[in-house]
């Protein structure tokens, strides 16, 4: 039995991601201490209108987008990616109902 593992990673910058997504990036912060803010990805927009789009949404538009004109193989047919999204986001005290 033969396996085969295509396995890259492709680093954008945020710009990067705008352009090919044809959307805008929303960021929330939130101050935790005197000098820490948190940055996290609220959500995407669509250029010149008020429409929200999913994360997710976006990120599969920027997938099919590089696989269609060539750094991504066209083989390739999963991805995933890295982002600090807000809703994932839990500081130390959001976890003591948590403990039983």
């Amino acid at each position: 039995m033969l396996f085969s593992f295509l396995v890259f990673s492709i680093e954008l910058e945020n710009h990067e991601v705008e352009y090919i997504s044809h959307a805008i990036i929303v960021f929330s912060q939130e101050q935790i201490h005197e000098n820490i803010i948190e940055t996290c990805v609220e959500y995407f927009k669509i250029e010149g209108s008020n429409e929200i789009l999913k994360i997710e949404d976006t990120m599969q538009k920027v997938f099919d987008n590089l696989k269609q004109k060539g750094p991504i193989p066209k083989q390739v047919m999963d991805f995933s990616f890295i982002m600090p999204f807000c809703e994932r986001i839990k500081r130390n005290n959001d976890y003591k109902n948590d403990v039983c």
